[in-house]
């Protein structure tokens, strides 16, 4: 994972936009004056806490930014200033302190009477953890649902993170929150030793001190542990051995929730055209019983009737049931689902879309896994962009995968030859 800071100042253009002279001079001053780009990437950062603290209409989100702010100023002011080859290191953790410490600290302390409007999730993952205990299954029958707080829009094993709390753990160690953000600070770490990133402890710290990280980490959000998996399984792959161990933590982040889809979607083609039959249907094979082993662990009571999951998970996102979500933003999709035609209009579109896309990426695979990325990158931002419901927050995926491409591309090329990979994964798979 890697800050704002460092994506504006590594990621790599396309080829057909190397030949721009614009682009070529943009990649000599990256190269040339490497701080000022990251000065540049915290100075981006505190404008964008500064917007947060002025126009969030969440008091919790108002108060990230009112600390976050802080943290950037300093961070960009210690890179800007001081020529010192500490400076970097030092810059990451003062967006660190301002970002996630300080706000985490101050929401159990001063800001403990706060509105917790916008950490809507925490409250439904405690919930689904107790009725798992409870009942087997993670969501209320469809006779006790009152409004959208009623619903658990998430997959059955996102549940393990209310567990805590309903065995009656109590402060940080019953908060879902908590086991978010340390399961995709360990996922995290490990996906950077397996992708040889450098210095990947201060990598790790300036990720999670940028806006892309610290501010879900802060609110609760359950997108941390899906994009930990993620991370791991993309490294597993670039490093070129372990596809069933990638699978199985691709097919989990998918049971956790849906928005995982597309990375599946982009992966085997990828494989099964690069590197042969095996390697895709090992990779697929082992996501399958992943996802199945983690829903049916999680969510025993759904063997004997899918329906409570099917409508929580799929039919309220889209809008589909009569509760209907709290996410919003004026993004073209939300904007055109007004409506049961509007809402059906969408829904149909994005399945052809999703359809047509699906076609694109067998005919056209990913030649490695910088390229699936930026596929996945692309798809994302179309989902994101043309569902009937959706957040901004959801863009923390896409941001992603450009970061994680950076490092990719730069520590693991693509191999010359499809035969020579095919061999090697053969050997390893």
């Amino acid at each position: 994972m890697i800050p704002l800071s460092e994506w504006w100042g590594g990621f790599s253009m396309p080829e057909t936009a190397r030949s721009n002279s614009v682009w070529r001079t943009v990649g000599k001053l990256r190269r040339n004056h490497p701080a000022g780009w990251r000065a540049t990437g915290w100075t981006l950062s505190a404008v964008f806490a500064a917007g947060v603290a002025a126009l969030a209409g969440q008091q919790v989100q108002a108060s990230w930014g009112r600390w976050a702010v802080g943290g950037y100023a300093l961070a960009a002011l210690v890179t800007w200033r001081w020529r010192h080859p500490a400076a970097r290191a030092t810059a990451a953790v003062a967006a660190l302190l301002g970002a996630v410490i300080a706000p985490l600290i101050w929401l159990v302390t001063g800001g403990r009477d706060m509105p917790t409007t916008g950490m809507g999730a925490l409250t439904v993952v405690k919930r689904a953890g107790r009725l798992l205990l409870e009942t087997g299954s993670p969501y209320l029958p469809i006779e006790q649902l009152t409004g959208p707080e009623s619903l658990n829009p998430y997959g059955p094993p996102l549940t393990v993170f209310g567990l805590p709390h309903a065995l009656g753990l109590d402060g940080w160690a019953g908060n879902p929150r908590t086991w978010f953000g340390l399961s995709a600070i360990l996922l995290g770490y490990a996906a950077l030793r397996h992708l040889r990133a450098d210095r990947p402890v201060l990598t790790l710290v300036a990720a999670f001190g940028s806006p892309v990280l610290a501010l879900p980490f802060v609110l609760g959000g359950t997108d941390l542990p899906v994009l930990g998996l993620l991370v791991i399984s993309v490294a597993l792959l670039a490093h070129g051995r372990r596809t069933a161990l990638a699978g199985a933590a691709l097919g989990v982040a998918c049971a956790m929730k849906v928005t995982a889809l597309p990375v599946l979607l982009v992966i085997v083609p990828m494989l099964l055209v690069r590197h042969g039959r095996r390697p895709a249907l090992v990779f697929t094979g082992s996501g399958l019983l992943a996802a199945l082993a983690a829903g049916v662990a999680t969510a025993p009571a759904m063997l004997t009737g899918p329906y409570d999951l099917i409508r929580n998970m799929i039919l309220f996102p889209l809008r589909l049931t009569p509760q209907q979500t709290t996410a919003a933003s004026p993004m073209p999709g939300q904007m055109v689902a007004t409506g049961e035609s509007g809402k059906l209009l969408m829904t149909i579109f994005l399945v052809i879309m999703m359809a047509t896309v699906c076609v694109y990426l067998w005919r056209r695979p990913a030649r490695d896994v910088a390229t699936a990325l930026l596929q996945v990158t692309a798809i994302w931002t179309l989902i994101f962009s043309l569902a009937p419901s959706t957040r901004y927050g959801y863009f923390i995926y896409p941001l992603l995968t450009l970061g994680l491409h950076r490092i990719v591309k730069a520590h693991h090329p693509a191999p010359s030859e499809p035969s020579t990979a095919r061999a090697f994964i053969y050997d390893h798979a």
